[in-house]
């Protein structure tokens, strides 16, 4: 039969007032309305009472998550609330780390009051020196020295007399007392005096046995050697205990005066801090000094025998002084206000500390209290921390570290562990009482792997601030969205806009989140727009951005990124890529989708294609044969089956052998914003009749032939302008596109100026008749109430050819 053309295009079809809602400049609030909104914070309220909860509440666990796409301003809210908090949460404390006399593997901790640390460090620093200083001079005094020299004069008499009786005893028997070189020892030893030269028991031994001496003259000669030698010992002996005597003696001198000089520095310090827990450090440091006295001050071995050199303290490593130091790790002396710290590398050592390593002179590695270093999460303590999930998750040993920390309320700083950890510690430091507020930036994803993966989660991060991506198309946010435009023209020195071009970027800010009753709260992407066309503005040497300095802008930020799609349409241009856009054909419709490259998205026009035969097996997905269809796109074609069995399986069965085809589709498919466009190629292929192929579709639908809305609506339809404006426009071309997405039009400019000059169209439809009747020109046709469609309508034609379908399949059997 002949068809004709629906009558309802013009009834469907869109004006162009209805593709993007404009935004008068003289609709614009007057600069006196907007100036009185100062925030930094526009829209997110919801997420902005969240985080001011969370920061307030000092019970465990309120630990705060800041949810969010990037660019919706998380970042600078943080830092814009955390700027009003003006005094820290607890009084702000230094801390220091000192060494453990009792335990050397256990650094000390000491938590002082903000100032106390460097006044502790400096008054030690103060100790080592004056030490040094005074130690040498006490035990060089006029009556040290006497005392020494006594000591001394008695152990000499001492070994003199008993030396003396020895060497006569010696002499008397014809023996002399030498000195024997063995290997690197000298040796002391008595030797028998033969033709006035000692000589070996050896060189005698061989006497004998040359006839030159008796063997009883040898054996009495050897005799005598152990005697002599035995008495030689035992004086040996005695002489090194009146050696050890004679240095304890000495050590008694030093360490009455050394004790005297350490007494009274140490007291010094002790009477200038009140606090007990130093007090208590340095009543072991006193008792630790007094123990290091010998090692403080040795003899100079250069001295003569008779009168010893003045004593000098020992300079080799380690230096004994240095246990004494003091390892300031926070000091709050000067700091003012509530710690807040941003850690955009939150590593183990940033985050948490770490105890580095040193080498000393030999390259022996060194590892001792004071190479103990803080982290973030210390320098926040009593405030607040700053970090981004993104960066912190991947961290490895990162989030389980923080969990721990946050559960016990005690940072444990440790060397860093690992494969490249060439070095292990046994250093273990006092853990570190904390108290610190953590607020984590990331996406909805991140929360959500976090809760439902992480029970530690919920009980440590109590509070999610949901930040929103858009805000309503209300006068006061209009004022704040201008108030934001001028901040940002103030404090770049950009170039002032005129109202028109404001007027444009309000729009382009509805464009953002394809809503013509809601504006972006990405105001990272308007004010880097602002600023390219405030550089556009300069370069046309305009003294203020002007609307075509916007549009420039945004032209050329697009084509910036697309270079892909450019080579998608040029595809198609030159037929490598098959979609018409012109004349007409049986199953066969031109289907939109959005290709989404991260920094940039657009609408791709896909040729998608129908096949019915008789069978039983229903719609088949090819696409899922082939796996590469989404579960959102299986579900599409489900509905379609549904659709179709609602609509023409109710008198009879089905006998349908459908096939369902993306043609020059190489990856995968997914949502169901094409099933409407394959619900009309498979009704084109069952009826006969043939789709205008300059009519590009889109449009989910449900099993009551209902086209629902779908995203994108805005890159579909401008993809499918650009390759007819390649092609050239004809005026017959155009969009169907669901009712349901009119407010979402927020069309190019160039597509709106097309369909005002008629040569382009967008219709607006809600159910699966009024897209057929576009599409083919022929009335689709209501059943009676026998469920009879009128002859001519497209369902009629379906459902005549189903059911001759039908009665084939049952004669086949």
């Amino acid at each position: 039969m002949k068809t004709r053309r629906s009558k309802q295009d013009k009834r469907l079809r869109l004006q162009a007032r209805q593709l993007r809602r404009r935004v008068s400049p003289r609709s614009l609030p007057s600069s006196s309305a907007y100036s009185r909104h100062r925030t930094h914070i526009i829209g997110q309220d919801r997420a902005i009472a969240a985080i001011e909860m969370g920061l307030r509440l000092e019970s465990p666990g309120y630990n705060i998550f800041v949810s969010g796409p990037s660019g919706s301003g998380r970042m600078t809210t943080a830092r814009h609330i955390l700027e009003g908090f003006k005094h820290p949460r607890q009084p702000l404390a230094d801390f220091v780390y000192v060494h453990n006399f009792q335990e050397p593997d256990r650094p000390r901790l000491l938590i002082l009051e903000a100032g106390q640390g460097q006044k502790l460090k400096k008054a030690m620093e103060e100790l080592i020196k004056a030490i040094k200083r005074e130690l040498p001079r006490a035990t060089s005094t006029e009556h040290c020295q006497k005392e020494r020299d006594r000591v001394l004069a008695e152990y000499q008499r001492k070994e003199h007399d008993l030396v003396s009786v020895f060497q006569d005893k010696v002499h008397h028997a014809k023996f002399m007392a030498v000195e024997v070189q063995s290997g690197p020892v000298v040796e002391h030893d008595v030797l028998p005096v033969i033709d006035g030269e000692p000589q070996p028991l050896a060189v005698l031994e061989e006497r004998v046995e040359n006839g030159k001496m008796s063997r009883r003259q040898f054996k009495q000669l050897q005799k005598k050697h152990s005697q002599l030698r035995t008495e030689l010992e035992k004086i040996q002996r005695r002489t090194r205990t009146l050696a050890r005597d004679m240095a304890n003696q000495l050590e008694e001198i030093d360490r009455r005066t050394g004790t005297a000089v350490i007494d009274a520095l140490v007291e010094d310090i002790h009477l200038s801090f009140a606090d007990e827990k130093v007090r208590d450090f340095l009543d072991e440091v006193r008792e630790a000094l007094l123990e290091r006295i010998p090692a403080l001050v040795q003899r100079d071995e250069d001295s003569s025998e008779s009168q010893p050199q003045a004593p000098f303290l020992v300079m080799d490593a380690p230096d004994p002084l240095d246990p004494f130091q003091v390892n300031i790790i926070l000091n709050n002396a000067r700091r003012k206000g509530c710690p807040v710290v941003f850690e955009h590398s939150p590593t183990m050592v940033r985050l948490f500390g770490t105890i580095e390593r040193s080498v000393d002179e030999t390259g022996r590695p060194e590892i001792d209290f004071m190479n103990i270093r803080a982290g973030a999460m210390l320098r926040a303590n009593g405030g607040f921390l700053v970090v981004q999930a993104e960066d912190l998750l991947p961290e490895p040993g990162v989030w389980k570290t923080l969990k721990s920390t946050l559960s016990t309320g005690q940072l444990e700083i440790r060397m860093p562990e690992g494969p490249m950890a060439m070095v292990t510690s046994a250093l273990k430091p006092d853990p570190i009482p904390l108290d610190v507020k953590i607020i984590m930036l990331g996406d909805e994803m991140a929360y959500r792997a976090l809760y439902i993966a992480e029970d530690d989660f919920k009980k440590t991060f109590k509070i999610k601030a949901e930040f929103d991506v858009e805000m309503d198309f209300s006068p006061s946010n209009i004022e704040k969205f201008m108030a934001f435009v001028q901040r940002v023209v103030s404090e770049e020195d950009l170039l002032q806009p005129v109202r028109a071009a404001v007027a444009l970027l309000v729009e382009e800010a509805m464009r953002d989140v394809e809503d013509r009753e809601k504006i972006t709260t990405r105001f990272r992407v308007i004010a880097d727009l602002l600023r390219e066309a405030a550089f556009w503005a300069r370069k046309a040497s305009h003294s203020r951005i002007q609307p075509g300095d916007v549009h420039r802008a945004v032209t050329e930020r697009r084509r910036r990124f697309n270079l892909a799609e450019e080579k998608y349409r040029e595809n198609i241009v030159r037929d490598v890529v098959m979609v018409d856009t012109q004349g007409e054909r049986i199953g066969q419709v031109n289907g939109l989708a959005v290709f989404d490259l991260g920094d940039y998205c657009f609408g791709k026009p896909c040729r998608i294609t129908a096949s019915v035969g008789i069978g039983e097996h229903g719609v088949c997905n090819i696409e899922r044969e082939a796996g590469l269809s989404g579960e959102i796109h299986d579900k599409g074609i489900y509905i379609l089956s549904g659709f179709l069995r609602n609509r023409f399986g109710q008198r009879q069965p089905l006998a349908l052998d459908a096939g369902v085809c993306f043609e020059q589709s190489y990856g995968e498919v997914d949502g169901d914003s094409a099933s409407s466009a394959e619900v009309y190629a498979i009704l084109s292929a069952l009826s006969g009749l043939p789709i205008r192929q300059g009519i590009a579709v889109t449009g989910s639908v449900n099993q009551q032939g209902d086209i629902q809305p779908i995203g994108g609506v805005n890159h579909k339809i401008e993809g499918f302008f650009d390759i007819c404006r390649s092609r050239r426009l004809t005026g017959r071309q155009g969009v169907i596109i669901p009712r349901g997405n009119l407010e979402h039009l927020m069309l190019d400019l160039e597509v709106v100026r097309a369909v005002q000059a008629g040569r382009f169209h967008i219709w607006a439809v809600d159910d699966v008749d009024a897209g057929m009747e576009l599409l083919t020109g022929v009335q689709s046709g209501k059943a009676s109430s026998r469920g009879i469609y009128p002859q001519g309508t497209v369902n009629r034609l379906v459902a005549d050819r189903l059911a001759a379908m039908a009665s084939t399949l049952r004669e086949y059997r």
